[in-house]
């Protein structure tokens, strides 16, 4: 009950609430920036949760077979990069530490862009999955 007592305390006499409300919708319109790239179909979150899901087509957002492994894939990259993702099948799943500035979140999402540049040439490599085919 003290720990309890104690975190709420720290919540009110930080506004960490408050700083979660002027971060989150940063940390959310980064993320859609990945959207650009071409096996990112979705993604859905709110505040400091969220989900990038990897899709076949973008069109039809078809995920990837999943015996691509993509989410592991992009958290192998994302890991030797100094960043660790939650793997959820072609979804990658984030919700960083609620103190997260903005140059964090800068950093973390260009992390991930290129995790996921790099796990998309692995599969392209492999002849799993092509722009063009799918």
């Amino acid at each position: 009950m003290a720990a309890a007592t104690a975190t709420l305390d720290y919540i009110e006499k930080t506004n960490l609430l408050d700083h979660v409300k002027d971060v989150g919708p940063y940390f959310q319109a980064k993320l859609r920036a990945l959207t650009d790239l071409p096996i990112v179909g979705e993604v859905r979150g709110e505040g400091l949760m969220a989900a990038v899901e990897c899709v076949g087509n973008k069109d039809k957002k078809d995920p990837l077979n999943l015996s691509y492994e993509i989410g592991s894939r992009i958290n192998e990259h994302c890991q030797q990069l100094g960043l660790i993702v939650r793997p959820l099948f072609s979804t990658c799943v984030m919700s960083p530490s609620l103190i997260i500035t903005k140059e964090q979140i800068d950093d973390l999402v260009s992390i991930l862009r290129k995790g996921i540049e790099l796990a998309t040439d692995d599969i392209k490599k492999e002849g799993l999955w092509s722009a063009t085919s799918n």
